[in-house]
């Protein structure tokens, strides 16, 4: 395989599942379609490396069950003949969207504050979650701009007493 094959394979994958198949993977799911549905000359033509046809099989069946791989045999328009279970490319369709969705910004204040609340998860956690929160909402900035004027942010100050001036009152 020369490099101008690796280019094209990655230059020819969509948004969504395609870009995070393997190189191996994608190959797969273009030797399958191109191939009829034939699985186990699909396995060969990727490039796996098998020893005995048994191997072959069980690589192209485990390809298979992969949700990935069906979803991107069927955003290339791959008809099944029902091998395929439609329940699992309709959740792997379902992840997909949610992992391409851009959340809004409410959404995610409102993940980071789950996230925060929850006593099950460790500390370092829910900091770092209260720290996306507070640089998302510009907690930390020193300086603000408005109508092309810098505001200065109000500066709190803590005044501590000692214990034995308190005493002494």
């Amino acid at each position: 395989m020369s490099k101008n094959d690796i280019k094209s394979y990655s230059s020819n994958n969509d948004a969504g599942a395609n870009n995070r198949l393997t190189l191996k993977q994608q190959r797969f799911v273009d030797s399958y379609i191109r191939n009829g549905g034939d699985g186990t000359q699909a396995v060969l033509d990727a490039g796996y490396n098998v020893t005995s046809t048994s191997s072959t099989h069980a690589i192209s069946c485990e390809n298979l069950k992969k949700p990935l791989i069906r979803l991107a045999l069927e955003k290339q328009g791959y008809e099944d003949c029902g091998l395929i279970d439609s329940n699992a490319v309709l959740e792997a369709r379902k992840i997909d969207e949610e992992n391409n969705r851009i959340s809004s910004r409410a959404e995610r204040a409102a993940f980071l504050t789950k996230v925060f609340e929850d006593d099950s998860l460790i500390i370092g956690a829910r900091l770092k979650a209260v720290d996306m929160l507070n640089k998302m909402y510009g907690d930390y900035r020193s300086d603000a701009i408005l109508n092309d004027k810098a505001i200065e942010m109000p500066r709190i100050t803590f005044v501590y007493t000692d214990d034995e001036d308190e005493k002494k009152l």
